[in-house]
């Protein structure tokens, strides 16, 4: 994968799928949240560790978090692949 700086454009270009906010209270900027685009996951999806919408204290850590969804959706890819072929 790409290197990421942590400037909210720089999250949101490397991660298209997602829409990408930082939080907000009265005392300033909170953790950053990330939720997927026109995208309702299915209940395998969700059982498998995907999220609708995940967080991270601060830009690197929802990096990593947006990372690790990734890595899940593509092991999900592949099982479904491998159970096509087996048909």
């Amino acid at each position: 994968m790409a290197t990421v700086g942590y400037e909210l454009d720089d999250v949101q270009s490397t991660f298209p799928d997602w829409v990408i906010w930082r939080g907000a209270s009265e005392t300033g900027p909170q953790c950053w949240y990330a939720t997927r685009r026109a995208v309702s996951l299915s209940a395998e999806q969700l059982n498998a560790g995907l999220a609708q919408t995940v967080c991270g204290d601060d830009a690197p850590s929802l990096v990593l978090e947006l990372e690790r969804q990734g890595e899940i959706a593509s092991q999900l890819t592949r099982v479904a692949s491998n159970q096509d072929g087996d048909i």
